[in-house]
């Protein structure tokens, strides 16, 4: 079923009058790149359908998924306020996927003159910043089982049983090798914990996998 664009979280508080001059919408294909890392940031994307990968490269090179976000979530936010660059890129992980692109300005002038416009941003930032600590506090420290069980019960919160994500951009999240990551989906396959087949993860049943987030194995 296709998002209702109009009552998702932001959109909802621009009036229905200004959306089309305010919100402009972009169509992307798997693995097109959304915006890069660096690239100075102009304005605020919201997902409108599909799902989009926020990754970032370190100093050593090494690429690292900071979060797999859906229809409603905003990305590209981090830098709109002081005009600093990206700190990271997002990909496009679905055919179709579609955004929502707010100009700077646009934003600023929505948050000065709608309350309610304000008060999303931040309710969504702070929601943004309670799933990725939540998703650090899943990992750290852990056996890689546990971690990527952890990971998928996170996912699962948001995007429901079937998880369209690759070994490897799993692998990204959790910052192992794809081979690595393999082994231990195999292993929650093996026992009942999960399908995985053709780029999707279903989750068989939540309770199990649950079990299997404790770092002490299941």
């Amino acid at each position: 079923m296709q998002p209702d664009i109009d009552q998702m979280p932001l959109i909802q508080w621009i009036p229905p009058d200004r959306r089309p001059e305010s919100l402009i919408a972009r169509r992307y294909h798997v693995g097109e790149r959304i915006f890069e890392q660096g690239d100075p940031t102009t304005g605020l994307w919201i997902v409108l359908e599909g799902r989009v990968a926020v990754e970032r490269v370190g100093a050593d090179g090494t690429l690292t998924t900071t979060g797999v976000w859906v229809a409603g979530d905003i990305v590209g936010i981090a830098g709109l306020w002081d005009r600093s660059g990206y700190p990271a890129s997002a990909r496009a992980l679905e055919n179709p996927t579609v955004m929502g692109w707010i100009a700077r300005d646009v934003v600023l002038r929505l948050h000065q003159e709608i309350p309610q416009f304000g008060l999303e941003i931040s309710r969504l930032l702070s929601e943004r910043l309670r799933f990725v600590q939540e998703a650090v506090s899943g990992r750290q420290g852990r056996p890689i089982i546990n971690q990527v069980a952890s990971v998928l019960l996170t996912l699962a919160s948001r995007m429901g049983p079937s998880i369209s994500l690759t070994h490897e951009d799993l692998a990204h999240i959790i910052g192992t090798h794809r081979e690595t990551v393999s082994r231990a989906l195999q292993e929650l396959a093996r026992n009942g914990v999960i399908r995985s087949h053709h780029g999707t993860i279903e989750i068989v049943t939540l309770d199990q996998l649950e079990e299997w987030t404790l770092a002490g194995g299941r």
